[in-house]
């Protein structure tokens, strides 16, 4: 099992290391809520990693803006799923953070006191939950079922599927062809939702991304799979 600590340091945070038994290098991330982490070989010493983060601590700061700025931006813009619309709403008739539902439409709209910025952290945070349990419930809805369709249309047979709050990836397939999709899938057009889904159900019969794997996965895409990946990567989960 992974053996973690977590330190405070000032102008950055709080910094969690984990140390792992399968990886070579040091890896540090900052994560879209600003959780920083690090993940070290058991054979490196703290006072190595430690100095290896410290150095990084300019890098770290800017990472920690440019999340602060993409989380003011979303609240204050709104945030669109595949089915739902959430607005935010300045709103002298309200006292704390309240969300009404549009009955004759999709459209969700949050209210908040005129006394408040829309960047205030707890009517960010408000939104960020609203919008997670939407894609949630969309993600339930639709991805089984289009799962399940291509994977029928091109004779690929999957253990389970899981749905997961997955920030770092879009899907994954296990060892024993269980098929994780993130629910952030939901933001996606539906082309891109569809490709993420064949390239895990590829990784049924191929486990590598070697020449096999593009091989198959190029013939379900019609031949377009490395632009669709490339399109792929312009997509960030940023909630």
């Amino acid at each position: 099992m992974p053996s973690k600590k977590q330190y405070y340091y000032p102008h950055i945070g709080s910094v969690t290391y984990t140390y792992k038994s399968k990886i070579k290098r040091i890896t540090l991330r900052v994560k879209p809520d600003n959780s920083i982490h690090v993940s070290v070989p058991f054979l490196v010493s703290f006072k190595r990693v430690e100095e290896f983060v410290l150095s990084k601590k300019d890098w770290i700061i800017s990472k920690l803006s440019e999340n602060q700025k993409r989380a003011g931006s979303f609240a204050q813009q709104g945030f669109q799923t595949k089915y739902h619309k959430v607005e935010l709403v300045a709103d002298n008739s309200v006292k704390s953070i309240l969300p009404i539902k549009n009955s004759n439409s999709n459209l969700i709209e949050i209210h908040y006191p005129t006394c408040i910025e829309p960047s205030n952290s707890a009517l960010q945070d408000f939104t960020r939950s609203i919008v997670i349990n939407l894609l949630r419930k969309e993600a339930k809805t639709y991805l089984p079922t289009r799962l399940a369709k291509l994977a029928a249309q091109h004779g690929f047979s999957y253990t389970r599927l899981a749905i997961r709050n997955s920030r770092t990836r879009w899907g994954s397939c296990s060892s024993r062809n269980s098929i994780n999709l993130s629910l952030h899938l939901m933001v996606l057009p539906d082309h891109l939702i569809d490709y993420v889904i064949l390239h895990e159900l590829c990784h049924i019969r191929v486990k590598n991304h070697g020449t096999e794997f593009w091989k198959l996965l190029n013939t379900l895409c019609n031949g377009k799979a490395k632009e669709l990946a490339k399109e792929l990567k312009q997509h960030r989960i940023t909630i």
